[in-house]
């Protein structure tokens, strides 16, 4: 959940900066713009008193369960886990069930790994991965992990750790000038191949190719195929850049690259920003 004064964007990818679509005139239904082909937001409720996972969550992820109720997953509380009450609808009351991670904490070594965030969560192949990060607010010192279940039930995951980092002043570039936070797992449908792309504040948004069996960078050591992309570019003060996810639309033949700019935190709720200059 991105709080205060913040905006959401999104870039045209080509083709993942191989190649795009020729150009075209676009109509309503084909335009990457059109407002068509994004769904309405929908309400729901639920428990404030019983901490995250319920109606309160930050930076969710959110995906249809093999009991075919709605699953989020948020930052806080080991990353914590809320369902909705109705089978096949996100709308109405939603209850928090339980936390991905064993003691609520990650087997990274990382001083953030009692309150780990950004959860982003992906079926694959019957297993849903769940890529993380362990980190403090305003330190570049982070890494990203994984961990996997059959079942997104409480007790039933799996913590594999370390899959990219840590990030910081000594790391290999680019994770010497980015933090490595917000992690997104993208699934090219054309050749099946795995991205992992991350980042906030200190350089901007990047992207990793990774394994196929999601454990893995592919761009260190061993598993040297692709070097690191980088997706955005803000010059400006603190790169204020964070949240990025990737997608594609068969019905445009665009890939998008979403993500939040702005400053989430610490604003004066009596002097905001005016809108559009957050």
């Amino acid at each position: 959940m991105i709080q205060l004064s913040t905006a959401v964007l999104f870039t045209l990818l080509p083709a993942l900066c191989l190649g795009a679509p020729a150009a075209t005139t676009t109509t309503s239904s084909t335009s990457p713009f059109a407002t068509s082909l994004w769904p309405a937001p929908q309400v729901i409720t639920g428990n404030l008193t019983v901490g995250f996972g319920a109606a309160h969550v930050h930076d969710p992820s959110v995906i249809l369960g093999p009991d075919g109720h709605y699953y989020s997953f948020s930052t806080h509380d080991g990353l914590a886990i809320g369902r909705s009450s109705t089978k096949g609808s996100l709308s109405g009351y939603w209850e928090h069930v339980g936390s991905v991670l064993p003691g609520q904490r990650s087997i990274i070594s990382n001083s953030g790994s009692t309150d780990p965030w950004a959860p982003d969560v992906t079926l694959v192949n019957g297993v849903y991965y769940c890529y993380y990060a362990v980190s403090q607010f305003g330190s570049q010192n982070s890494a990203i992990g994984l961990a996997t279940s059959t079942t997104l039930l409480p007790g039933s995951w799996t913590d594999h750790g370390l899959v990219l980092g840590p990030s910081g002043p000594g790391a290999p570039f680019p994770l010497n000038i980015t933090n490595a936070i917000d992690p997104a797992l993208f699934i090219d449908p054309k050749t099946g191949v795995k991205y992992l792309s991350y980042g906030s504040f200190w350089g901007d948004i990047w992207q990793y190719e990774i394994s196929g069996d999601g454990l893995h960078n592919t761009s260190f050591g061993n598993y040297g195929l692709l070097a690191p992309q980088w997706m955005s570019f803000d010059p400006v003060g603190t790169q204020a850049e964070e949240g990025s996810y990737q997608s594609y639309s068969a019905e445009t033949g665009y890939y998008y690259q979403w993500y939040s700019h702005g400053i989430c935190c610490g604003y004066d709720p009596k002097a905001l920003p005016a809108p559009g200059m957050e």
